[in-house]
């Protein structure tokens, strides 16, 4: 038996559950496509996997809807992989340990994968409860979202027959979404001079810990502290009084997601010890009372002894910390259009120390493409000043909210009907697979919903079980009257 054996709907939990017993991080997908075929293949249901490994799962109509235009239900399989340092977790062998608390599902010290495994099992629930009267249904369940959307930028023209879509990969359960964010990768990397460390010099680790995190389109207006960034501070308020020479400096481990944890080692005189602490402290005691109370209380730091041999040279180690420092991070402009909305933004959510290399890798949003192109030269600028080779591959493009869809009039109604209430029209700063299949299918009317869930791309992530049942709710009402003709 199953811990969630006793949620309801049955039978969207059950399959959430299949889907969480197996590793399906971005890239790592192949294993939870083969639980989910031979779920498709126990119900008799037909299935179809293109070339990039992306899964079409075909569920008939009730009988009486057969001539129903058909749905496609679209959801992404893969997961963002964070955990709390603390957690011993292997993303590549060990299931996802749920708990229940309260009315949440969350996790172990992980993520949990509710984005979107929740949005899938409920487009594939369909084929189980058979109390929703529906015409065909198309379940499109797409690899490799939080890397880059690579799955549904490579589905095949024709995959699917169905011209109405359900996207079930957004968090708010009082909003249907219609519009979102493009977005755009850059990558750094920048080639260091490494020697021995000075004669009568000391090692020293600063670690960053303890920040929430999140997801860094979603969670990007909340001011959390970025790891990366704040520890930059505080090596760079060092080297402004000292010699300190780079060992190393690794942090954050998604592009998406906004870094809860960095380190660095450093090189510096050995008689400096006591002023390197003190410096560092005072710049992190600062960011802790006048940026993160009250937003991230958790915040702490640790100064301790290392050995270290080799080191980068001085002006090596400037470059790679004006780097840091130089990047555009954090909500960079709000929308026009919509109150309260960001329209654009930029997360350093990597770097990492290779050797002599440091990569960092930088996530830039925004809901106007010209803007975006803005955005990605200045990066590009930054990364060509700073001497680092800087690549940017292609981007994903907006969803550009139509307000005369027939689909969107349908859920409306339906919300109304249902709950009795109007549902908030909203766009969404982060990227959703819709603006893609757009461009590749123009003719395709689409919206978007989901329950609530909270701290997405963190280990804080969890979904809300009241809130699984009141979309399905809303889901199933959709589908009945869509099969009505």
């Amino acid at each position: 038996m199953g811990k969630l054996d006793k949620l309801q709907p049955a039978a969207v939990w059950r399959i959430f559950e299949l889907m969480n017993g197996v590793p399906r991080g971005s890239g790592n997908e192949q294993g939870v496509m083969r639980a989910l075929k031979g779920w498709a293949d126990g119900l008799g249901l037909a299935w179809k996997e293109d070339a990039v490994g992306n899964l079409l799962v075909s569920i008939p109509a009730s009988k009486g809807a057969e001539k129903a235009a058909p749905v496609l239900i679209q959801g992404h399989v893969d997961m963002v992989c964070e955990k709390n340092a603390a957690t011993k977790h292997d993303f590549l062998t060990d299931p996802i340990r749920m708990k229940i608390e309260g009315d949440w599902v969350t996790a172990e010290g992980t993520t949990l994968g509710a984005d979107n495994a929740i949005g899938c099992a409920m487009g594939l629930a369909l084929a189980e409860e058979t109390s929703v009267k529906h015409g065909p249904i198309e379940v499109l369940l797409t690899v490799d979202e939080e890397r880059g959307l690579t799955g549904a930028a490579n589905v095949e023209k024709g995959f699917f027959s169905a011209r109405r879509m359900i996207n079930l990969d957004s968090e708010e359960d009082t909003a249907i979404f219609i519009g979102c964010a493009g977005g755009r990768d850059t990558e750094y990397v920048l080639k260091n001079r490494t020697a021995r460390s000075p004669k009568e010099s000391a090692g020293r680790r600063v670690v960053v810990s303890g920040l929430k995190g999140g997801h860094s389109g979603l969670d990007i207006h909340t001011g959390r502290g970025n790891a990366i960034k704040i520890l930059g501070r505080a090596l760079q308020a060092a080297a402004a009084v000292m010699d300190l020479r780079l060992v190393e400096i690794n942090g954050g481990s998604m592009r998406n997601a906004i870094p809860r944890e960095a380190e660095a080692k450093v090189v510096i005189a050995k008689e400096q010890g006591r002023l390197f602490k003190q410096t560092v402290d005072a710049c992190l005691h600062r960011i802790a009372a006048e940026e993160l109370a009250g937003v991230d209380d958790g915040f702490a730091w640790q100064v301790s002894a290392v050995q270290a041999p080799r080191c980068f040279s001085q002006a090596s180690s400037a470059a790679v910390l004006d780097l840091v420092a130089a990047i555009p991070n954090g909500v960079l402009a709000m929308s026009r259009d919509i109150a309260g909305l960001v329209e654009s933004s930029s997360n350093l959510g990597v770097v990492k120390t290779e050797g002599a290399r440091v990569r960092m890798v930088c996530c830039s949003r925004s809901s106007v493409m010209s803007a975006l192109a803005g955005i990605v030269a200045q990066h590009a600028a930054i990364g060509r000043l700073a001497g680092a080779e800087v690549t940017q591959p292609e981007g994903y493009p907006g969803w550009k909210p139509n307000l005369q869809s027939g689909l969107l009039a349908t859920t409306r109604k339906q919300y109304a009907e249902v709950f009795g209430s109007e549902a908030e029209l909203l766009a969404i700063h982060a990227g959703l697979e819709c603006g893609l299949l757009t461009e590749k299918y123009p003719d395709l009317d689409i919206v978007s919903f989901g329950p609530n869930i909270r701290g997405a791309h963190s280990p804080d992530e969890k979904v809300q079980i009241s809130s699984v049942q009141k979309i399905w709710k809303l889901f199933a009402s959709v589908i009945e009257e869509l099969a009505k003709g």
